[in-house]
């Protein structure tokens, strides 16, 4: 490998991946770098990303990673991150909830 940082590297393969039906699996691209498991590309991914290198991804075929082709694209994955946020956001508050009734009932039946 060159001397170059594992993010400098991935930017540029990335470059080569424009377009959803471009896109390159995780596991694709630790195995381009030698890696046993894709973490660390999903990190360096990650820290493209926040240094502002717009990284988008997509989990149904082709799955992996892509340089969005257009404002469009990068909108529609923008648009599917919202849709996760909020089923997250919903499973967070359940989770509280519907422990917090369990116990309530298993305090209350223990009083009985």
């Amino acid at each position: 490998m060159s001397n170059e940082s594992l993010e400098q590297q991935l930017k540029k393969i990335l470059l080569q991946c424009v377009g959803r039906e471009r896109a390159v699996k995780a596991e694709a691209l630790a195995s381009l770098f030698f890696y046993n498991d894709d973490r660390p590309i999903r990190k360096a991914i990650e820290m493209l990303i926040d240094k502002g290198f717009p990284v988008c991804s997509v989990t149904e075929d082709p799955a992996g990673y892509f340089f969005p082709a257009n404002i469009d694209e990068a909108r529609k994955y923008s648009k599917s991150l919202q849709q996760r946020a909020v089923r997250i956001f919903l499973r967070r508050r359940h989770i509280i909830r519907n422990t917090a009734r369990y116990y309530e009932k298993v305090k209350q039946g223990a009083l009985l």
